[in-house]
């Protein structure tokens, strides 16, 4: 687990132990009911939270895909946790303020929670069973979005329901406290957006068989980014305002910025017909901490297909004085796909602590551990593995590579997996 990971949850099951003594001059099925609640709300404002994507809690938890992931495992819990509080119905006769804000205040709470769980279960499956129907990002986006707004439901609700204490309790302040912050996290994603993104114009566009690549400089402030990480990216046109991920293929020193896309789904299909020179893009980044820089002496870089934009951005900055030796391997299907070449082999030829392969699937056939082995002189044992590309070849060498008693120091690798 990560730091932020840990400290999140102590967070939450801190909410359910001040809720013990609060209630627990109550039945036991309302004070489970209610311990579940409290940590239910709290996890609901961490998530809120969260989605504001501040950067030092990006740190904690040891990159932004980390942080996806963890919310994806709050969302289920929430769902979890709500379920249980409804259908184990707290039975007291608690303090309310008022009978029409009690009244209100329960209403508003019925409706938030069906709310709740179907956008919640809509956020977790994302394939309907059984069927070939997949829920669209931009309407999975769209839906998302309402979260917040249930949330302040949830806020006002647990506020002014009856409960068995009142509002001078610690578990009151302590759920205040973080219903403030979820509304404010959801008010700065929806109203100040402005504040963590740049204005850019496209400045170049090239269309090559295995990728989109897009140049942009920046129109005010420029990004502020490391290579190797990524950023949020979308065109101010009809049909490609959607923001998405992309690594940042490239960065200068004054902010102008390229990204290579490859054309797999409808956004990216779309890009690659529709973006032209001159369009205006909102970037938002630099995320991620894919960068050689905290890596080990020894590094095996391996890319696959489109993976290889990272590399590209990091390879095109080296200077020959990281202290570190750097071998990298770039696989693809073909070698029509490949993107970026010049770089690398210019690099390799200048640079004394850079080396490259091109594996050639079509001609060379599957990359497996065998031949990242026999492909170089560095010992993947002594070694960090630096992976960017399908999952299944990494998982794939991984393995090959223990099989062969040559498993790498650490695997370095982002899932670009956020809904």
């Amino acid at each position: 687990m990560t730091a932020g990971s840990i400290v999140a949850t102590l967070l939450i099951v801190f909410a359910g132990l001040l809720a013990v003594p609060a209630v627990s001059h109550t039945n036991a099925g309302t004070t489970f009911s209610l311990v579940a609640s409290s940590m239910a709300f709290v996890a609901m404002a961490i998530a809120q939270f969260m989605a504001t994507r501040p950067p030092f809690v990006e740190r904690l938890f040891g990159g932004l895909d980390r942080i996806y992931q963890f919310h994806r495992k709050i969302g289920i819990a929430v769902l979890c946790l709500i379920l249980f509080h409804y259908f184990i119905a707290p039975d007291f006769q608690g303090l309310s303020v008022t009978s029409g804000l009690n009244l209100l205040a329960k209403t508003m709470g019925e409706w938030a929670f069906y709310g709740f769980v179907f956008l919640l279960v809509l956020s977790l499956v994302k394939v309907i069973p059984k069927t070939r129907f997949q829920v669209p990002y931009q309407y999975w986006r769209i839906t998302h979005r309402f979260i917040g707004l249930l949330f302040v439901l949830i806020a006002f609700h647990q506020m002014f329901i009856k409960r068995p204490y009142d509002g001078t309790a610690f578990l009151a302040t302590y759920l205040n406290i973080f219903a403030l912050i979820g509304i404010v996290s959801y008010a700065y994603t929806q109203l100040l957006p402005w504040l963590r993104t740049r204005r850019y114009e496209v400045v170049n566009v090239e269309r090559h068989d295995g990728a989109t690549i897009i140049s942009a400089k920046p129109i005010n402030r420029k990004l502020r980014a490391m290579p190797g990480q990524f950023g949020f990216f979308r065109v101010n046109k009809p049909g490609l305002r959607e923001p998405h991920p992309f690594t940042i293929a490239g960065i200068e020193d004054d902010g102008s910025v390229r990204f290579a896309i490859k054309p797999l789904g409808d956004y990216t299909k779309a890009l690659r017909e529709s973006v032209a020179v001159g369009d205006a893009l909102t970037l938002e980044g630099g995320y991620g901490h894919f960068n050689h820089k905290r890596g080990g002496k020894k590094q095996i870089w391996l890319a696959g297909g489109i993976g290889v934009t990272p590399f590209l951005a990091m390879a095109s900055r080296l200077k020959g004085d990281e202290g570190q030796d750097i071998h990298m391997v770039y696989c693809v299907r073909d070698s029509a796909e490949a993107i970026g070449l010049e770089t690398f082999r210019a690099q390799a030829e200048k640079l004394g602590n850079f080396s490259f392969v091109l594996h050639n699937s079509a001609t060379d056939g599957r990359l497996d551990a065998s031949k990242l082995v026999s492909g170089t002189s560095m010992n993947p044992a002594e070694a960090d593995l630096w992976f960017c590309g399908p999952p299944p070849l990494r998982l794939a060498i991984e393995k090959g590579l223990r099989e062969l008693g040559k498993a790498p120091r650490r695997v370095e690798f982002e899932r670009f997996e956020f809904r």
